[in-house]
């Protein structure tokens, strides 16, 4: 789906945890317009009754501002009434798109090899038969001499 609301060309609030009866009655709702009417009588109002929401759009700013500034937090129908200013969303294109990654890193080895890899022979041991000869000289529970010690 593909969502894209552009800034709003008036000035918008929303109302928070509106009562339910605001959503029902008519003359509730009517009682509750009236109040931001006396701000801005082209006022408008979008109600969104799973969000307990209200949308007043404003047609000029300071109106909104004044409307804010005298109605947030008074007491309606026994619930504080909240007004916050609208922000507007832009969700880029039709489809949900994964972050631009800052860095590409490497996790896992790729699940099947290049085309043309081929799998190199394995090397032969070394064997060092010095080391080998000093390791058949020492035999069980025999030391080698170290600084005045002897063999046991």
């Amino acid at each position: 789906m593909h969502i894209k609301t552009t800034k709003c060309s008036r000035y918008c609030l929303v109302a928070s945890a509106a009562p339910p009866e605001l959503f029902d009655r008519p003359d509730a709702q009517a009682r509750f317009e009236g109040l931001f009417r006396s701000f801005d009588p082209q006022v408008q109002f979008q109600y969104f009754r799973s969000f307990r929401r209200v949308r007043i759009s404003f047609q000029d700013a300071l109106a909104a501002a004044e409307a804010r500034l005298r109605l947030h937090k008074t007491d309606l129908n026994g619930r504080e009434m909240r007004l916050y200013f609208a922000q507007s969303v832009h969700i880029g294109g039709p489809r949900l798109e994964p972050p631009k990654p800052d860095k590409q890193f490497l996790i896992s080895p790729p699940a099947s090899p290049p085309v043309g890899w081929e799998q190199s022979p394995d090397a032969r041991p070394v064997v060092n038969y010095d080391l080998l000869c000093a390791i058949a000289k020492l035999g069980p529970g025999r030391q080698r001499h170290r600084r005045g010690l002897t063999q046991g």
